[in-house]
């Protein structure tokens, strides 16, 4: 496990460093982080600098996406739960961005390029297929994000950042939950 958490961060560092010119808002959250970072002789945060700027942009992006369903979404179920989306996100946003102030993070303010993808494709569908695909991509978002929150509750070196990531987990495990009951719902309507 810690091999395949060396490995996926030496790959993320490469990826970060060879993007440098790069127009992907989470790359230059990450390398301006870094420079702070630096400059002050503090060393070994890409990782937790990379997850703040990921956290932020996936917020932004449930943010985002939730008040796409809102006004597109055809099932009340669903628009239902991205007015849950969207609340919980600001304030997990909220959060994050306090605890970037404190420790001197740079959160991007726009979506990341992945994000900007995903939110491109959903909102391009009508009816009950965008219904069906805000669902799934809300899945599998969440799944990527339990995972990421779960490494750096456990191997982030920021201890605000560490909390936070473990105070945040039972929520995004309960959205989890939620979405893939309601991907189910609608499978079988």
């Amino acid at each position: 496990m810690k091999r395949t958490i060396l490995i996926l961060l030496t790959a993320t560092t490469l990826l970060c460093t060879t993007a440098c010119g790069s127009d992907d808002s989470i790359d230059q959250a990450v390398e301006q982080s870094m420079e702070q970072f630096e400059a002050n002789g503090v060393e070994g945060m890409r990782n937790d600098a990379l997850f703040a700027a990921e956290a932020a942009s996936a917020s932004l992006l449930e943010m985002q996406l939730g008040e796409a369903a809102v006004g597109m979404a055809v099932s009340p179920e669903v628009k239902e739960l991205a007015q849950e989306m969207m609340q919980a996100n600001q304030q997990m946003l909220n959060d994050l961005q306090q605890i970037a102030t404190q420790s001197n993070f740079v959160l991007p303010s726009t979506l990341g390029e992945r994000h900007h993808e995903v939110y491109q494709e959903i909102t391009a569908k009508t009816g009950i297929a965008f219904d069906l695909a805000y669902v799934n991509r809300l899945s599998d978002e969440h799944e990527e994000l339990i995972q990421r929150y779960e490494d750096i509750a456990e191997n982030g070196q920021d201890m605000a950042l560490k909390q936070y990531a473990s105070k945040q987990l039972p929520l995004l495990r309960q959205h989890q939950q939620m979405v893939e009951e309601l991907e189910e719902t609608i499978k079988n309507a």
